[in-house]
């Protein structure tokens, strides 16, 4: 068992739909970090990364207003969240006609799974270009084929695990799957079924 397989073992998954794309990549190209992705994005697809990590860089310093001076903290916030709605529709508006649709994965911090039409060998790394919704969070990541089995439909089920992923992209996706669970939490959903301990990735 590799060292990624133990470590997910530590994470939940969760179900979820994201925009996925993927190209087959050799593992030299996904240890250099001096290697650009294969993907070509545009400015758009980091501008709301880059709103996250300013709201992260100054969330201390909005407390201690908000501490302060309530009607100013909330006040600012509510500017945050103009932005953000606008940033989004930036997002969402980003090349229509080439935008690859929503998919269905059970993801985590540490790895992804989806249904893909082919098999795939273990140990193949992905580059990968994924979109969290409906945040529209950008990311391109790396990743290692872990597991491979055929699905009842005739496809194939693919685990993978991250490899090499930055602090901030580490960040980003326990943030989203920590928001994912309190969504299900508040909806009344049953927590067994929608979150459990990741096995298989």
């Amino acid at each position: 068992m590799t060292k990624g397989v133990q470590e997910n073992r530590a994470f939940f998954r969760i179900q979820d739909r994201v925009i996925l794309e993927f190209e087959e990549i050799n593992e030299a190209t996904m240890l250099d970090d001096s290697i650009d992705s294969p993907f070509q994005v545009a400015p758009s697809f980091y501008l709301l990364n880059e709103l996250h990590r300013i709201d992260t860089e100054n969330s201390v310093l909005l407390h201690t207003i908000t501490d302060k001076n309530r009607e100013i903290g909330s006040y600012l916030k509510a500017i945050n969240q103009k932005v953000e709605l606008i940033a989004r529709a930036f997002a969402e508006n980003d090349d229509p006609e080439t935008a690859t649709p929503p998919q269905q994965v059970t993801m985590s911090e540490g790895g992804l799974s989806f249904n893909h039409k082919t098999s795939m060998s273990l140990g193949t790394c992905l580059a990968l270009k994924l979109v969290l919704l409906p945040s529209y969070i950008g990311l391109l990541l790396y990743g290692r084929v872990v597991n491979c089995n055929e699905h009842i439909k005739g496809d194939y089920l693919i685990n993978i695990v991250f490899e090499n992923l930055h602090q901030n992209e580490r960040q980003l996706l326990a943030r989203h799957v920590l928001q994912l669970q309190a969504k299900a939490r508040r909806e009344g959903m049953d927590e067994s079924e929608n979150i459990t301990p990741l096995t298989q990735l």
